[in-house]
């Protein structure tokens, strides 16, 4: 019987240690320039925020650094979709120290925060640094590391988060709707038209790749339904992307056979 409990104890305490949070925590507060940042108005509006949480520590430094350079690399394809904050972990260290190791190591002209309002205990337990990539109107957690950084596999995330993230603004025009979702062999997608419009449908895997371009043709104003098959696309998360001239509209699904 002891050791019947002893074992669901060390089941719960690695299971809920292992939790991947998949909700980013909400915060409002002044960054180190006075400038408010309330972080759900940021990823409502269709930023990408990259938290880069540091002690400050030297192990934080590349890993901090290497986060910035990726970031930076969107600037022209995505302009200031895709933004830095620079976070002191617990918002125990004072704005002028943050800045000042910053500066030390060319982490500059970013986002800097440090109130304990904000604080790396919302992704997990302590780490030199904590890496995090939060996105669109669900305010999705797309990517988590401690202690290092894979670039790729940011990079990575960073463009799941753009794929996911779409024009949000068209939803209004297209009233897009896909089922069955999970799919298995085929969906269907139904949206509305208030103008006559050319369209395309494309699929995009995880990793932000076109796996698929299913229909382009004219379409009159209202109400239309399409079918697509899947044949050919293993299990996993996709996004349906609807193209209409430049606006474009995602959504997102998973094939599960």
């Amino acid at each position: 019987m002891k050791k019947s409990l002893l074992i669901l104890y060390l089941f719960l305490i690695l299971g809920f240690s292992n939790f991947a949070q998949t909700t980013a925590t909400d915060f409002n507060v002044n960054d180190c320039s006075g400038v408010s940042k309330h972080l759900f108005t940021e990823l409502d509006a269709g930023k990408i925020i990259v938290l880069a949480m540091v002690n400050p520590c030297a192990s934080c430094v590349n890993p901090a650094k290497n986060a910035l350079s990726v970031v930076k690399s969107y600037a022209t394809s995505n302009p200031g979709k895709v933004v830095y904050y620079l976070v002191d972990d617990y918002g125990n260290t004072t704005c002028s120290q943050l800045l000042s190791w910053g500066t030390s190591y060319g982490i500059t002209g970013v986002v800097t925060i440090s109130d304990a309002l904000v604080n790396q205990g919302q992704y997990g337990g302590a780490a030199m640094p904590k890496i995090v990539v939060v996105g669109g109107t669900n305010h999705t957690v797309y990517f988590k590391q401690d202690n290092a950084l894979n670039t790729t596999s940011l990079t990575n995330a960073i463009n799941q988060a753009i794929t996911a993230s779409g024009n949000d603004e068209l939803g209004a025009d297209f009233q897009l709707s896909l089922y069955p979702n999970p799919s298995t062999d085929k969906i269907f997608v139904s949206y509305f038209l208030k103008h006559n419009t050319d369209l395309s449908f494309e699929i995009y895997n995880m990793l932000g790749s076109k796996v698929k371009t299913m229909l382009q043709d004219n379409f009159v104003s209202g109400k239309h339904e399409s079918v697509f098959d899947l044949v050919g696309l293993s299990n996993g998360i996709y996004f349906l992307k609807i193209n209409s001239g430049t606006n474009s509209q995602n959504i997102r699904f998973t094939i599960s056979k």
